[in-house]
């Protein structure tokens, strides 16, 4: 989520329009022994970028009728400076040098510093901002791409946050100065690509063959997993040749009702499910991109055939 985004009532920090994202096959699925698998070589993780919609925010009044209180304006001498500077105070924490560089409709959305400050409470936190072209969007105006980090989490309360974000924001001169809107133009959030989900299955699924519960559970986004109990027990029970696929889209899935009430409806726009089969049995793991990795959340039963 960008930074200054507006996210009432805790919402997600990543909204994604649709809650259908195709899977990406990626061939012949792995194969596991009772034995377990050899190392897997390591690379680069490949990413692919998913678009996400700008914020919202609803239209801010001062308070009580009260007087806004404003910060003293900051100059900035070309568009990319005052989106860097914008969203390095951001960052920083230095709130009243950004709310010094907002634009005319910002400031009517935020007619208070006080204001802006509390909109900024729930927001993910920044931790690097590399700004990088900046194009021409008519007389006065341009927009800026900008690639931030961080602190890449998965949970119940924050939902996806992805560990880079790719965002397009918009300055136009006003009274002299460069000032920058207060959310961004557009999101994009940086995923790993699908072709690395049947790796962190294998992995998980390993381990769980000897039965190795505390080496699985590194492997997963967090202790507790989703959708039925039972299901990560047969690998240690059912011994024998496990196979993984290749991932599917979360909305294949026959329970998503755990990962809705866990992570909300977005979960289906960035989880996938990964199909395993047994000697006897077959089922589902469900993975989530936690920085440039999959991390296992649960599983999801198999619609017979």
């Amino acid at each position: 989520m960008p930074l200054f985004a507006a996210r009432p009532d805790r919402r997600r920090l990543l909204r994604v329009a649709g809650a259908g994202v195709l899977g990406l096959a990626v061939g012949v699925g792995a194969t596991l022994a009772v034995h377990g698998l050899g190392g897997h070589p390591e690379r680069a993780a490949s990413v692919q970028r998913l678009d996400l919609p700008a914020g919202a925010a609803s239209a801010a009044t001062p308070e009580g009728g009260g007087r806004a209180v404003a910060a003293m304006p900051v100059a900035a001498g070309t568009a990319r400076a005052v989106v860097r500077r914008y969203l390095q105070a951001g960052a920083d924490g230095d709130l009243a040098i950004a709310y010094g560089l907002l634009d005319e409709a910002g400031r009517r959305r935020y007619p208070s510093l006080a204001r802006f400050t509390r909109a900024q409470a729930d927001r993910s936190p920044v931790t690097a901002v590399r700004v990088g072209r900046e194009h021409r969007a008519g007389d006065g105006r341009a927009e800026v791409t900008v690639t931030l980090r961080h602190p890449a989490a998965i949970d119940p309360f924050a939902g996806l946050v992805p560990a880079r974000t790719v965002e397009v924001w918009r300055a136009s001169r006003q009274d002299g100065r460069w000032r920058v809107a207060a959310d961004p133009v557009s999101v994009r959030a940086e995923l790993p690509g699908d072709d690395r989900a049947p790796e962190a299955v294998s992995a998980w699924v390993e381990r769980l063959l000897g039965c190795d519960r505390a080496g699985a559970a590194g492997l997963q986004a967090g202790a507790e997993l989703y959708g039925p109990a039972d299901l990560a027990e047969l690998p240690c029970t059912e011994r024998g040749r496990w196979t993984v696929a290749a991932p599917e889209g979360f909305d294949a899935a026959v329970e998503p009702q755990p990962y809705v009430a866990a992570f909300g409806p977005e979960v289906g726009s960035w989880a996938r499910l990964v199909p395993v089969q047994g000697p006897r049995s077959r089922f589902s793991v469900v993975v989530g991109p936690l920085g440039d990795a999959w991390r296992v959340l649960g599983t999801d039963p198999v619609t017979p055939r």
